[in-house]
């Protein structure tokens, strides 16, 4: 049985591995927006973001959506493992990319979704920023396994 000391420590290390996510995500999607910033440069453009700083506005909903995404997905079920590590990249990074195509519809309004050329824009950076998303969760997965105690026993092939 866990004593009140040990269950408190380990709240600190959830809360504390959350904010870690949530900083790793904002860094990991500014700099997927850096490398999309030719597509993304223009879609800040049309809805009225300063260019010189495209990429850390873009990534800024990652730096709130990250820590609650990890909490919820992994410190929360106390399993860390690949899989939850991967949803935890790909829902920050769907969850940023809904929030600012949501600004994006509040500026132009519905009606510019159906244009083939912007949905063909949107489709592109969700695919691009999924597949990066779901990359992204890994390392900090892997990092948070091994820095787990050796109370939470070894990785199995179960915990995969």
């Amino acid at each position: 049985m866990d004593s009140p000391t040990s269950s408190a420590t380990g709240a600190r290390a959830s809360r504390r591995w959350s904010l870690f996510a949530g900083v790793y995500a904002f860094c990991c999607a500014a700099f997927t927006a850096a490398s999309l910033s030719t597509v993304l440069g223009l879609f800040g453009e049309v809805i009225g973001l300063p260019t010189a700083l495209i990429a850390p506005i873009l990534a800024a909903p990652a730096l709130f959506a990250g820590p609650l995404v990890w909490w919820a997905l992994v410190e929360r079920r106390g399993t860390v493992t690949y899989l939850r590590g991967a949803g935890f990249g790909l829902l920050t990074a769907l969850v940023t990319g809904v929030l600012w195509t949501a600004r994006f519809v509040s500026v132009w309004s519905p009606e510019m979704l159906a244009a083939d050329p912007v949905r063909l824009l949107v489709g592109f950076v969700f695919a691009a920023v999924a597949v990066a998303g779901v990359v992204v969760g890994l390392p900090i997965t892997y990092v948070r396994r091994r820095s787990r105690g050796a109370s939470d026993g070894p990785a199995t092939a179960n915990s995969l």
